[in-house]
């Protein structure tokens, strides 16, 4: 209980404090439960896009055919693939512009706020269920609700983050639009070609 009581503390008074430091990692064990957290909640994402039979109905072309597993492997993967790509540019970043310090705390705070948004939709996800399928066609409404608060909260934080560190808004627009905005849209292409 120890084990994730004490990162998950550390993860949410990250997330809210206001005076903003690079050097994020207080304990050593937070770094592998933030790790462990993130992909846990791609899994849970991957299935609720699995089971969620108005999200993706029809399934895009390439999913047709495919078995629910498979498609919980592939949304899963999908999920994963854009974790990896986006630590590896953030570190090749960093590298770039002599500042790893600061594409980690930058990385590490998006993973932050993954979380606790993640978080936020399994407790409503669950509540949600309780009603059985009277109010099941909420879910959709409310993942999004909340992921978009939690996006614009990151946002925010992002923005606030790259003042203190004294970089001009324009590496910011840059990095958003690279790793944040970009990745986005080639989703959103790819759903709304749903026929």
């Amino acid at each position: 209980m120890g084990y994730s009581r004490t990162p998950l503390i550390l993860l949410i008074s990250g997330c809210f404090r206001y005076n903003i430091s690079i050097v994020n990692e207080e304990q050593g064990a937070i770094r592998y439960s933030r790790n462990f957290l993130c992909f846990f909640i791609m899994a849970f994402f991957a299935l609720l896009v699995t089971r969620q039979t108005s999200l993706l109905s029809p399934l895009p072309a390439p999913l047709l055919g495919m078995s629910e597993p498979l498609v919980f492997v592939t949304c899963f993967a999908v999920l994963t693939g854009y974790f990896l790509i986006k630590t590896v540019l953030l570190k090749i970043i960093g590298w770039t512009i002599d500042a790893p310090s600061f594409m980690y705390f930058l990385g590490k705070t998006g993973q932050d706020y993954f979380i606790l948004t993640g978080l936020t939709v399994i407790g409503l996800y669950a509540v949600i269920n309780l009603f059985n399928n009277k109010v099941h066609d909420l879910i959709l409404s409310t993942v999004v609700i909340i992921a978009a608060i939690g996006y614009l909260l990151y946002t925010i934080r992002c923005i606030r983050i790259f003042i203190s560190a004294r970089y001009s808004l324009f590496f910011w627009i840059l990095y958003l639009c690279t790793l944040e905005l970009v990745p986005f849209a080639i989703l959103l292409h790819f759903v709304v070609q749903i026929k």
